[in-house]
């Protein structure tokens, strides 16, 4: 348990350590930016890759993993989990990002405007009906009291919230397990990877505020963004990972990791494939 009264939250697992290595980058952003001593907590099956950095670590285990992920079937639960954890931890507020974010300013903009009546989550994406191929328009046929216990009625025009960022309250934990109670309840009902934010979104909406972030930063969600940020990620830690922790986040904010727009383009034309990850191996 902690007094600290709020925190960041970054999630790094798996066998591909470019993972780790870009939520060690995240991390040296927020740290650059932030300009307070909230922690940054971590959550990984790797902690001897973090062990030079002064951030908060929890170790998770194999099992916890199997576990979190209903053994493998459906990994983005841990991220559910992870936050379920973490608001049980003693912190008032919380900001959740994925590893592939940078921050470009200072994350408190997000994580000051969460209150325990307003969640702060990336983006509001529109209603999950949207695309004709939608598989969320299944929903209208599932029995309208299969979610009665929690006093939902899921419609399949509700807005699916993009879980990006996810800044959080303490006092909004039984939404996280609601939320959780909705994964579980339409794995394998609808077949769509973003169970995890729609259930987010919709269990918030019960009792809270749900608005966008308005933090400043990029994400790198795409293959080809992906992969030339981290090969940037790499050729930085080669050069800065025995640095002192002031340097790396000096550095950090100096590195760009996006591609010219000019090469982006002509990849795009191209249809050039974006290549393998880096051997981060090598840095371990």
């Amino acid at each position: 348990m902690t007094d600290a009264p709020e925190a960041y939250v970054i999630i790094a697992y798996g066998d591909r350590l470019g993972y780790h290595y870009s939520a060690i980058f995240a991390a040296l952003l927020i740290s650059a930016y932030k300009g307070d001593a909230s922690p940054i907590v971590i959550y990984t099956d790797r902690p001897e890759l973090f062990r030079n950095y002064p951030f908060q670590i929890v170790p998770i285990t194999l099992q916890q993993i199997s576990d979190w992920s209903l053994e493998g079937r459906y990994w983005f639960r841990i991220k559910n989990r992870v936050m379920h954890d973490v608001l049980g931890r003693g912190f008032e507020r919380v900001l959740y990002i994925d590893s592939d974010i940078a921050f470009t300013g200072n994350p408190n903009i997000d994580i000051g405007r969460v209150t325990p009546g307003r969640a702060v989550l990336f983006r509001n994406e529109g209603p999950v009906n949207r695309s004709p191929k939608s598989h969320y328009r299944g929903l209208a046929g599932l029995p309208k009291n299969l979610f009665a216990d929690d006093g939902l009625v899921l419609s399949p025009s509700a807005p699916l919230w993009s879980s990006a960022v996810m800044g959080l309250h303490r006092d909004m934990r039984a939404s996280v397990d609601c939320a959780d109670r909705v994964i579980r309840g339409l794995l394998g009902k609808i077949d769509s990877h973003t169970l995890e934010q729609f259930a987010l979104g919709v269990a918030l909406a019960r009792n809270h505020q749900v608005v966008p972030s308005f933090g400043s930063f990029s994400i790198f969600s795409t293959s080809r963004t992906k992969a030339f940020a981290r090969r940037r990620m790499f050729e930085f830690f080669q050069l800065n990972h025995a640095a002192p922790f002031d340097v790396q986040m000096a550095e950090a904010k100096r590195l760009r990791l996006r591609q010219p727009i000019g090469k982006m383009v002509v990849g795009r034309l191209l249809e050039l494939k974006a290549g393998p990850d880096p051997d981060f191996s090598m840095l371990a």
